[in-house]
């Protein structure tokens, strides 16, 4: 017995003296030690912003961080870490707090149940421990609820169980516990302490309960009952509760794509019994679609809401009945940006002012209307290609806009006249391709600027704009070819009231299109003395160039005259020599266009009697010169018709009484298997018989036929054969008319039979 006494007291000397330091300045400002130091109203601070208010019911004192900005993706949320919210403890959950009578520290001790059990039982017996209002068993290796050593602090306000594995919340168990009646407890944080599955009674004797941390668990269900008895819970922070990762080998069996659809889910009365809840922390939680259905419970004091990277599929009035949102945090959610039209926030226009909507893929600012309390708005990393034609009018009370990381260009007219209020605008990393007077305009109201990481080209008005901001007025400036130094240690450089808060010097570089280079706006003269204190806006400085850099150009300039010459000779020499197959290719259209004027259906043949041989009337359509009347009828006709049983189509005989040439012509090309061309200088001199040639090459590129057969009488000169013709011979098949009476005239017959008996088959 007295071993184990000598074993309790060592390790309470052990704890006490590990949970020290050595010296701090006390409320008065004296330096004592520890054991001198006595704080019970003040708390220490952790090295966190404190965003706690300062006195009961004030506003949250939030840092939205307005000078800090970022060349990389931005993931971080506007409430900012719980350890903002918790400076009475470190961040590895030491206290901060070191009273000996109010405070008691017994985190990181790697201590397992019993251990705990056991140390807590043996502080009891030696001092009451009825005093201490500040509790750390944070970071410890607890697998089970300490309920007895807790059921022995009635007093503590002020407790964190953080970081310990709590094996009792698995799904796995039945049973599991709730937390002991705390009359006095405030503030209860259970981060990283792997909580899965939490009974509906777990709260339920925790009567003072205003601040309650949960965050960075695998809770995939709230019942409707767990905060029935937090009627006092002001703030509550569910953030990063990754819901779906004890389910994961669940979801991979049962559905591959469950884990990109399932989050936490909630009943849809949950907060209803907390009619006093102001902060409410979701960032990094995804939520079951049915689960935001819960926000409509909300009471009317919710004053700060993040919804940050929570998958919120879109904006749904019920999100915001409680129409007293003054903070609100969208950042991340794509499927918002979609729907987003000008009564999106409508609900919230008499009381929104700070709005952080990053990452969000928003495309346009219709969705700004109405919004006149609007104090901060972050619009970082969307797709944002211009400010002309937003709504800012109407955001009278604005004070900070972030658009940095978007796709804006440069704006003509001044388009934030009416926002008086407005200190901050921050265009880093944008399209900004030149300084207008209309943007000038705009800055001058303004206290702080950044531009940064954009392609700012050396105009006269960008040039004065770094001129003004870093310090120096006209009346300093001595003539148009004085160089003006500048130091870069200081973080910020002003002149008057106008700053560059995010300057660097390759950040701020401009671009000369002219010699192709970058360089030091800072270090480039003012553009001439009569337009000092003017917004001139040319298109370059007045920079001298180099002998190098104008050889360069003029090389430049003839090797590209060169190429656009040379091309466009060889483009010439193609087109002169494709001249007559161009030419041909404009004939057919004109045909095409004439042929368009005529009812398809009286005299067209119907493209599916094409498939069909009896569907043809005739076997071949014969177009020919009155010159050769002759000729066809007493030589063609006796050899076809009589002998071959060859049914020929002739005009004179064949055409129907009563309709047009045209109609006649294409009525009979359509009707007939095979179209033959008796060609002579006669047929070349027809009209008729000209235009009866480019129809029939018409018809059969119309319905893809291929059957046309020359028969040349004469030899035709070079001369005068037209194009059409020489293109025809080059494609087609000809057969030439033997002028003497000889064996040619047989095999003539016999070739042209065995040709027109082909199209048959």
């Amino acid at each position: 017995m007295e071993v184990q006494e000598n074993l309790t007291v060592l390790c309470l000397v052990i704890l006490l003296s590990g949970s020290s330091v050595t010296q701090r300045e006390c409320n008065d400002g004296e330096v004592l030690s520890n054991d001198e130091c006595v704080i019970v109203e003040k708390i220490i601070d952790n090295g966190f912003d404190n965003f706690l208010p300062k006195e009961p019911e004030g506003p949250y004192n939030i840092r939205l961080k307005t000078f800090q900005y970022k060349t990389t993706v931005d993931t971080e949320c506007m409430l900012g870490e719980a350890n903002n919210y918790l400076p009475w403890m470190f961040s590895n959950g030491t206290l901060t707090v070191r009273n000996r009578t109010s405070a008691l520290d017994l985190s990181n001790l790697k201590l397992v149940d019993d251990a705990m059990s056991t140390l807590v039982r043996s502080l009891d017996a030696l001092s009451s421990l009825n005093e201490v209002i500040y509790l750390s068993m944070a970071n410890n290796r607890m697998n089970m609820l300490p309920l007895d050593s807790l059921g022995r602090f009635n007093r503590v306000e002020y407790l964190s169980l953080m970081k310990n594995p709590f094996r009792e919340f698995s799904p796995d168990l039945e049973v599991r516990p709730m937390m002991p009646h705390l009359a006095s407890l405030i503030a209860l944080d259970m981060r990283y302490c792997r909580l899965q599955v939490l009974p509906p009674n777990f709260f339920h004797d925790l009567p003072r309960l205003e601040y309650l941390f949960l965050s960075h668990n695998y809770i995939s269900n709230l019942p409707a009952s767990l905060f029935y008895s937090l009627g006092r819970l002001v703030h509550l922070d569910l953030s990063h509760m990754d819901s779906n990762s004890h389910r994961e080998e669940e979801a991979r069996m049962d559905n591959p794509f469950m884990r990109l659809i399932a989050g936490m889910d909630m009943d849809s009365h949950i907060f209803e019994p907390m009619k006093k809840l102001r902060f409410l922390d979701l960032s990094f939680s995804k939520l079951d679609l049915k689960a935001f259905m819960a926000m409509s419970s909300l009471g009317e004091k919710l004053e700060y809401v993040s919804y940050c990277y929570t998958d919120l599929p879109t904006l749904m009035d019920y999100l915001f009945v409680m129409k007293s949102i003054k903070m609100l945090d969208l950042s991340g959610n794509v499927g918002c940006a979609r729907a987003l039209d000008a009564d999106s926030f409508q609900l919230l226009r008499g009381s929104l002012e700070v709005l952080f909507f990053k990452d969000a893929s928003i495309t346009q600012l219709d969705w700004l209307t109405g919004m006149r309390k609007l104090r901060v708005i972050n619009l970082r990393g969307n797709f944002l290609s211009s400010l002309e034609g937003a709504p800012l009018s109407d955001l009278i009370t604005l004070e900070s806009f972030d658009a940095s990381r978007n796709f804006i260009q440069s704006w003509s007219h001044q388009i934030f006249q009416l926002n008086y209020n407005i200190k901050l605008l921050n265009l880093r990393n944008n399209n900004l391709l030149m300084i207008t007077s209309g943007m000038l305009r705009d800055f001058e109201i303004l206290k702080f600027i950044a531009i940064g990481g954009n392609q700012l080209q050396c105009t006269c008005n960008f040039v004065f704009l770094l001129h003004m901001v870093f310090g120096n007025s006209s009346d300093q400036i001595q003539n148009e070819n004085s160089v003006l130094e500048v130091t870069t240690v200081q973080p910020i450089y002003a002149v008057a009231h106008v700053n560059l808060y995010d300057y660097s010097e390759e950040d701020y570089l401009c671009m000369n299109f002219t010699s192709k280079k970058k360089l030091n706006t800072i270090n480039l003269p003012i553009c001439g003395s009569e337009d000092e204190g003017t917004y001139s806006n040319v298109s370059e400085g007045n920079i001298p160039e180099s002998v190098e850099d104008i050889i360069e150009e003029y090389v430049v300039i003839y090797i590209v005259a060169s190429v656009l010459v040379t091309l466009a000779l060889v483009i010439a020499f193609m087109i002169y020599r494709n001249w007559f197959y161009i030419k041909y290719f404009f004939v057919l259209l004109k045909n095409s266009a004439i042929l368009s004027f005529f009812d398809d259906d009286k005299v067209y043949l119907d493209k599916s009697c094409s498939e069909e041989n009896d569907s043809y009337q005739y076997d071949v359509f014969v177009s020919y010169s009155d010159n050769d009347r002759a000729w066809v009828l007493d030589e063609m006709l006796p050899n076809l018709e009589q002998e071959d049983l060859i049914t020929v189509c002739l005009h004179e005989r064949d055409f129907e009484v009563g309709y047009g040439i045209l109609e006649n012509i294409i009525s009979c090309m359509d009707r007939s298997r095979c179209l033959m061309l008796i060609v002579s200088e006669s047929f070349l001199l027809s009209r008729w018989c000209q235009f009866e040639m480019h129809l029939a090459q018409h018809r059969l590129l119309e319905t893809r036929r291929d059957e046309l057969i020359l028969v040349l009488l004469e030899d035709i000169p070079r001369r005068k054969c037209p194009k059409t013709l020489s293109y025809l011979m080059k494609t087609k098949t000809y057969i030439q008319w033997p002028r003497q009476q000889t064996r040619d005239r047989e095999l003539f017959w016999k070739r042209l039979r065995k040709a027109l008996m082909t199209t048959r088959c």
